[in-house]
């Protein structure tokens, strides 16, 4: 072999092995999800239309505290609080609590109009879903034995929902089974509430059913931990007391997944019960956003996955090593998109050079790629999701490329720009 063909064999090796250990990986997943598909039922958001269901007759109900983190939420608060009249759950058994984080506009007003508690915050130097619940849960914490709510005073769970969030009608039911059964960290689905506002929603639909659905019901088979989505979350009481929640990071959930599993808690996967969320419809919305998350999560990549594979190889722990394997794993567009690249890359060379190995590696890839469509495919037929919504992926392409130049921008800018509220349209 020439000093040439070895080091192409290193470039295209290299990557063709890193590409086949994580799409082994998640078909691995897919496959132990597979065997707990039937727990996916039909779930839709509550409406405020629907007529108020007869609460479920339950003996010890779990006394839960429903935090809604809002700022600047007029357009969609009266919605989501009216659709929490269908939940199927003694109503004398949770209290809502909108923290009202830095709000300038009339969230209030419209939160008291409901008749829900209103936590006011007003701290415009720590700013962010974060700050607003680690301050709700600390006095949540300080206040609740002097209060005279008797579910104050004495709660069992926290469930924790972003202000744009409708709820499943038997939400808290699930989040109380679950409890009573054992669990202690709780993570329901999270969907798409506007998935037929556009191409852009209907895709993200699909990313989410992957992200959302599929891979954490094959952890949840596996006994893994799942990670925390930031919405949709339930936590016992202890926890709360024992790991304070920490909103200095725009990547907290992912920090207080791994802070919990050190702690030797599982984030347990709910799959019985969906919260439903808006999503970015236009470029300029989902920029931000992505910029946000992405940001994030190659910041930790960098900076704390070695760390904590290392960490799980020394403690044995194999909850630890898979919440490591996920940060290694890329989003499906870019693991996708890698070896499309150099699946042309190859053929390129092979114009260029005759080197034996090109014919092995072209034959490599398109397995790599075989194997992703069997991975994207079973998933989203795991997930149920509608073929109608399926199709939406013909625009993935388009799609990679517009977040390809979200990275180029993020390079340069060297900032994911802090933690910003992304635009919200009326329900």
């Amino acid at each position: 072999m020439t000093f040439a063909e070895s080091i192409y064999t290193v470039a295209m090796g290299v990557p063709l092995l890193y590409c086949a250990a994580c799409i082994l990986y998640l078909l691995y997943l897919t496959l132990h999800a597979l065997l707990l598909r039937k727990r996916l039922l039909p779930l839709a958001p509550s409406s405020a239309t629907e007529a108020p269901l007869i609460p479920a007759s339950i003996d010890n109900p779990t006394r839960f505290v429903l935090f809604f983190p809002a700022h600047n939420e007029e357009l969609i608060l009266g919605k989501v609080l009216d659709g929490l009249k269908p939940l199927d759950y003694p109503a004398s058994a949770y209290r809502v609590v909108v923290i009202a984080d830095n709000c300038t506009d009339s969230t209030v007003e419209i939160a008291h109009s409901k008749g829900v508690l209103v936590w006011e915050r007003v701290n415009p130097d720590e700013r962010g879903k974060g700050y607003a619940l680690n301050w709700a849960i600390d006095r949540l914490l300080k206040v609740e034995s002097a209060s005279s709510d008797s579910v104050l005073a004495g709660f069992d769970a926290i469930v924790v929902c972003d202000a744009d969030t409708i709820l499943s009608s038997n939400l808290l039911q699930a989040f109380h089974e679950s409890l009573i059964a054992g669990g202690k960290v709780l993570q329901a689905r999270y969907e798409v509430l506007n998935v037929d506002e556009s191409w852009r929603t209907r895709l993200m639909s699909c990313a989410l059913a992957l992200v959302h659905i599929v891979k954490p019901l094959g952890r949840e088979h596996l006994r893994l931990s799942e990670g925390l989505k930031g919405n949709g979350m339930a936590f016992a009481r202890e926890v709360v007391e024992r790991i304070p929640w920490s909103g200095a990071s725009i990547t907290e959930d992912i920090e207080y997944s791994l802070r919990l599993c050190r702690e030797g808690y599982r984030v347990q996967f709910v799959p019985a019960a969906a919260v439903w969320a808006q999503m970015p419809t236009t470029a300029a919305q989902s920029k931000s956003q992505r910029q946000r998350w992405e940001g994030g999560r190659y910041s930790l990549l960098f900076s704390l996955a070695p760390r904590l594979l290392a960490e799980s190889l020394r403690t044995r722990s194999r909850i630890l090593c898979d919440r490591a394997i996920e940060m290694f794993i890329p989003p499906f567009a870019e693991m996708f998109a890698l070896p499309i690249l150099l699946l042309g890359l190859n053929l390129g060379i092979s114009r260029l050079f005759h080197f034996p190995s090109v014919s092995y590696f072209t034959v490599a890839w398109v397995f790599i790629l075989v194997l992703q469509g069997m991975y994207l495919a079973g998933g989203l037929w795991i997930a149920h999701v509608p073929a109608k919504i399926a199709i939406s992926l013909l625009g993935a392409p388009f799609y990679i490329l517009w977040k390809f130049g979200v990275y180029g921008a993020l390079l340069v800018k060297r900032s994911t720009g802090g933690w910003n509220r992304t635009e919200r349209r009326q329900l």
